[in-house]
């Protein structure tokens, strides 16, 4: 009797995901910390036609995330279905895609938003019909009613990735996350100075910026006219692009490239093109290692763009790279050319409006500063030309030879005894000296002002001055921080300072650490401190630039504990500001001293950042160049 086997069962591998947790792989994308949801909440105010955005933080926005404006609202059925992944007023066909004018488009951001946190969105379209309360907890059904309130739209996030502690605890401190915040609102507030921003953080206002008629306004709102007076106007359009904003002259530069802003269609964004074309732009003048202030709005056709890049949307893609990149390094070039620098009267009645209590521009109608984008030009193809650029001295060349002590010299005419000749210098590179004791040699003089020239039996050494006394400064500060004994000068006067918002939260977490440094800061104000002490060895250099630069290196870091991370670099760089510089004449007492104080150190023979503090000619080989041996 035979048996037929049954068929076998097979499970099934695949299926699909439950929305709930779709949405939480979605968030992993849109929602990486507190400030990418005031982004999107933001962003979708401004798609709103807002004209007032407020945003209440807590917490660095772990506890609480409150957004507000005063834009078109949505109905009751709007507000249920804004909720529901891909659902979007802002796109309909997929044509839509070639030419978005709008920030968002994706219909992801409050779905994600959703389900890693508690949200409370209460909205009205028109608040004489009433509006619509939602509530959402952590992506489960969400419940509506209807309620009483103003034409615009509200939301709260509350305990954001309290559902996800995996999430959360990558979070890092209050400060610094609110550091994030701040920067991203300032963002759009430089983006859109039409629109009233007001950012607070526990109840302390930390951003309140008026409508402004001009971009340079709202630059002076957020940055201080100070920063504003470094700046030079550029101006280029051609063909399908046209190029409008601001870039800091050569002599204003930050070690770092947190103060560089760009805007496509008034969209911010991290472009390696715009980056690299604004560096090619500034070419030889700028100092190795430093970076221009930078706020750029380049408007152009949206179909020569692609936006559609990353749900950040801070990556975009042009059709057309290179038409691009020649505009940007253009415009700049030609800017810092005319070096058209901003009327400072204007500056002052700008200052005078938006400080005192009763200047208030919110009254007056505003516009943008880049023109609309629903207004742009159609497509053709225009190649910016080549460009040259005059008018600019190279000082550059000059510094570096002064500080490349193994450089090779090229024969040249020199007029001599007994008519032109063409000597062969010496081209044995010097040595540097790691062993030799400096009181061997007896000091000659100075030279260029620049060098001090020593001889001795074994040869003769060249000594730069000022990184020679850097070297001293450095010791000497680091060992009366270590000691805790630095010497303070008390100003006569406070130094008044103002920040960025995102840099004063940053700087207001380390005022005692730097006034452990000897430099006592006081908040004043929202984003502007004063200065009251610096160290004594500091009392004649420009205390702004230098407390500027401190906060320039704090600047894009993440840890609580930076400042002490930073604490060398910040004692090299105040050291570097002090020390005596080139072409500075010295006596014969002067140069003795600096000799002395410079082999008490406990390494006389490289400055803190690795340079060569003097070289070295043995005797044996300029005798065998002289055929003497």
């Amino acid at each position: 009797m035979s048996t037929q086997a049954s068929p076998k069962k097979h499970l099934n591998n695949i299926r699909i995901l439950p929305d709930a947790l779709a949405n939480q792989i979605a968030a992993g994308e849109v929602v990486e910390r507190p400030a990418s949801v005031v982004k999107e909440l933001v962003e979708n105010s401004i798609d709103a036609g807002a004209t007032k955005i407020q945003i209440d933080i807590e917490k660095g926005g772990k506890d609480l995330i409150r957004v507000s404006d005063n834009g078109r609202g949505m109905s009751g059925e709007d507000a249920q279905l804004a909720f529901s992944r891909h659902a979007t007023s802002k796109i309909a066909l997929p044509e839509d895609l070639e030419g978005i004018l709008t920030l968002g488009f994706r219909g992801e951001a409050l779905p994600s938003i959703a389900s890693v946190a508690k949200v409370r969105l209460s909205t009205a379209s028109d608040e004489n019909q009433g509006g619509t309360l939602a509530v959402f907890e952590g992506g489960a059904g969400g419940t509506f009613k209807d309620i009483a309130c103003p034409r615009g739209t509200t939301i709260e996030v509350a305990q954001l990735f309290f559902n996800t502690p995996a999430r959360r605890k990558f979070l890092k401190g209050d400060s610094t996350e609110f550091s994030h915040i701040a920067q991203a609102v300032t963002h759009q507030a430089l983006a859109y100075p039409h629109i009233h921003c007001i950012l607070k953080h526990n109840g302390r206002e930390i951003i309140n910026t008026l409508p402004a008629e001009q971009f340079l306004y709202r630059i002076a709102e957020l940055f201080g006219a100070d920063l504003v007076k470094e700046l030079v106007k550029v101006e280029m359009e051609t063909g399908d692009y046209k190029l409008d904003g601001y870039v800091s002259s050569p002599i204003y530069t930050r070690a770092n490239r947190s103060a560089q802003y760009c805007f496509i269609n008034q969209r911010f964004v991290r472009d390696k093109v715009i980056m690299h074309a604004t560096q090619l732009g500034y070419s030889h003048l700028l100092p190795k290692g430093r970076h221009p202030v930078i706020f750029l709005g380049l408007t152009m056709d949206p179909k020569l763009l692609d936006v559609n890049v990353h749900p950040s949307k801070a990556e975009v893609r042009f059709a057309f790279q290179q038409e691009v990149h020649q505009l940007v390094s253009e415009g700049v070039r030609n800017a810092l050319s005319r070096n058209e620098k901003p009327d400072p009267a204007g500056l002052e009645r700008v200052a005078e409006e938006e400080l005192s209590f009763g200047g208030r521009r919110g009254d007056k109608t505003t516009q943008s500063p880049y023109p609309s984008t629903h207004s742009l030009p159609t497509p053709s193809r225009t190649i910016v030309n080549d460009y040259s650029v005059s008018g600019h001295r190279d000082f550059s060349g000059a510094l570096e030879t002064l500080y490349k002590p193994h450089r090779k010299v090229s024969e040249t005419n020199v007029s001599g005894i007994g008519g032109d000749q063409k000597p062969v210098y010496y081209d044995q590179k010097p040595v540097p000296v790691s062993s030799l004791i400096f009181s061997e040699f007896q000091a000659l003089g100075q030279l260029d002002n620049s060098f001090i020239i020593m001889q001795g039996k074994k040869g003769m050494v060249v000594v730069d001055q000022h990184v020679a006394h850097e070297r001293i400064l450095y010791e000497r500060f680091k060992n009366a921080a270590k000691n805790k004994k630095i010497e303070v000068q008390q100003l006569l006067f406070p130094v008044p300072l103002e920040f960025s918002p995102a840099e004063s939260e940053l700087l207001a977490q380390h005022l005692t650490r730097l006034g452990e440094l000897g430099m006592e800061v006081e908040l004043f104000g929202k984003n502007e401190f004063l200065l009251r002490s610096v160290p004594a060895i500091l009392k004649n250099n420009d205390h702004t630039q230098i407390l500027s630069e401190i906060v320039g290196l704090l600047s894009g870091q993440q840890n609580p504990n930076i400042l002490e991370e930073k604490f060398e670099d910040i004692l090299i760089m105040m050291s570097c500001r002090n020390a005596i510089k080139v072409n500075h004449p010295l006596g014969p007492d002067q140069i003795a001293d600096l000799i002395s104080e410079l082999e008490k150190t406990e390494m006389p023979f490289t400055c803190p950042h690795g340079r060569p503090i003097a070289v070295f000619f043995d005797m044996e080989d300029l005798l065998k160049k002289f055929l003497r041996k």
